[in-house]
């Protein structure tokens, strides 16, 4: 029996040539993952415009293509990206929530890591929840395969899309922390010197949370339980450091900031938009990292986390639970008493605080990107 040719797979890999956000993770992640286990299909990664900074160091059976103007996504996906697959004879091609409006050459599969626009839409801009709502049904339609990143996100689609009776070709598959976020071998006096230089934090410890601010982060549980936290023990003297760059419909939050005294609020650093490069460090030097997201796909921000030897509290919601398991404090999304309560606790004993960081180490070791890509 003659061996199959090998497969020629397209992938919409515009993303990692923008700033790193969860699409840009994801699709970094899956790559270099294919890449460990597969050197015999041939992979071209389809970009808008060339990367920026160092590209994923990869095997010769990976092939860049830089495709079409740098228009407007929505016609790079209508029009150019669906061209370059015909050109090179693409056998299937994987993108992220859209697939073309009008067709490609070849089957078409699509990630969805949440649907967080149809369950919460009031989270959204009106513009931005009409164009998922339009769009994301259809692309579901068209599929011929579909990926999420959690068994809880798969739920939610069958649930919420029952008439499109999906359950046949909806798969959940998870995701992995970066390798990049390890236990230091470096002194945590040393990583926490160079972060206190980088974001002038005064030698002070600090709690960390890290993901675009936008009303589904829930800061406003996560300032509020920071400021009982500070208010209910004088003694606890650390900075809260908010890493993310600003999202949409902040203007609640911003009232609620202006509504805290005046030290604290001069305690809580926002840093904007962190280089991926730097993320390793914030977590190593944390003391806690705290997760009060309303609803998450997977959640790659505790994990990470974890893997760099940070005590971890996240809600109870959605895949965060599956992701976390038993290996973090999980709370109610809205109840900033029990959140403060939880940081005085890790914060007043230091073997309660090593008992979850071991927990959390171990629990980072259940996800790689390698078997990501097996899957």
């Amino acid at each position: 029996m003659t061996e199959p040719s090998p497969l020629r797979i397209g992938i919409d890999a515009r993303t990692l040539s923008g700033h790193f956000t969860g699409d840009r993770t994801y699709w970094r992640g899956l790559i270099q993952g294919l890449a460990e286990l597969d050197q015999t299909n041939q992979y071209f990664l389809y970009t808008r415009r060339p990367l920026d900074g160092i590209p994923p160091v990869l095997t010769p059976n990976f092939h860049w293509r830089t495709v079409g103007p740098s228009s407007h996504d929505a016609i790079w996906l209508l029009k150019h990206w669906p061209m370059a697959l015909a050109d090179d004879a693409i056998d299937v091609a994987h993108t992220q929530y859209n697939i073309p409006l009008l067709g490609a050459p070849c089957p078409v599969v699509t990630t969805i890591a949440d649907i967080t626009f149809a369950l919460f839409p009031s989270l959204f801009l009106p513009k931005d929840r009409w164009i998922l709502n339009t769009c994301i049904p259809k692309s579901l339609t068209r599929a011929a395969a579909i990926i999420t990143v959690s068994e809880s996100t798969r739920r939610d689609i069958l649930r919420q899309y029952k008439q499109l009776a999906l359950a046949g070709k909806t798969h959940a598959i998870l995701l992995a922390a970066d390798t990049r976020y390890h236990v230091p071998t470096e002194s945590r006096g040393d990583i926490a010197a160079r972060v206190d230089q980088q974001y002038t934090l005064n030698g002070c410890r600090y709690i960390l949370s890290v993901g675009v601010l936008q009303p589904r982060k829930n800061l406003i549980t996560l300032v509020d339980a920071f400021t009982l936290a500070r208010l209910g023990n004088r003694s606890l003297k650390h900075k809260l450091v908010v890493v993310g760059k600003r999202g949409w419909k902040n203007e609640a939050f911003d009232r609620h900031m202006a509504t805290l005294p005046s030290d604290i609020r001069a305690d809580i650093i926002f840093t904007g938009y962190v280089p991926d490069e730097n993320l390793p460090d914030l977590y190593a030097a944390a003391d806690i990292f705290c997760y009060p997201s309303i609803y998450e796909g997977f959640g790659l921000p505790p994990l990470e986390a974890m893997a760099c030897g940070c005590p971890v509290i996240c809600s109870n919601t959605s895949s965060l639970p599956e992701v976390v398991g038993d290996a973090g404090i999980l709370l109610p999304a809205k109840d900033s008493e029990a959140w403060a309560r939880a940081v005085e606790k890790l914060m007043g004993s230091a073997d309660i605080r090593s008992r979850w960081i071991n927990r959390g180490l171990e629990n980072a070791q259940r996800f790689s990107w390698k078997q990501t890509a097996e899957q």
